[in-house]
């Protein structure tokens, strides 16, 4: 099927015969909507969790909402909020914080050893939220000390 323009050719072979009865029908709209992953079997729907975190900074409290699949530095930094880092990669304590209330997922991170992570410290730019979450920011000092 073709349409003419003002003397010019337009295919409209792109355009869908048939009308949209689901959503299903349509690429990914399901996760751009409503947070949700499609899975590989046909009729599987995997829903996204989305926690709140609230970062103590020295320039006070910081809230803002965090998909279970974000670093909580990297989604931060998205929002505008400015914390410190370096590494990116959870070698080093520039992103250091110290977990009030809440868990986090900092499994990617080598730089803490076992006794200071049950000790509630925590690397930001390794740390996916796995609850509600409140975490003092900027401790790279006390850490080290």
């Amino acid at each position: 099927m073709a349409a003419t323009l003002s003397g010019t050719m337009v295919s409209t072979s792109f355009l869908g015969r048939q009308p949209v009865t689901s959503l299903r029908s349509l690429p990914n709209v399901g996760q751009a909507l409503f947070g949700l992953k499609a899975g590989s079997g046909r009729g599987r729907v995997t829903c996204m969790a989305i926690y709140k975190v609230k970062l103590i900074t020295p320039m006070g409290p910081k809230e803002f909402k965090c998909p279970e699949d974000a670093y909580i530095l990297d989604q931060a930094e998205e929002l505008g909020i400015d914390l410190p880092y370096s590494c990116r990669a959870g070698s080093c304590s520039s992103c250091a914080g110290k977990v009030v209330q809440g868990n986090v997922d900092q499994s990617d991170g080598s730089f803490l050893d076992d006794d200071q992570i049950d000790g509630g410290w925590v690397l930001t730019c390794v740390a996916y939220p796995t609850s509600d979450v409140t975490i003092a920011t900027h401790k790279e000092e006390e850490l080290t000390d």
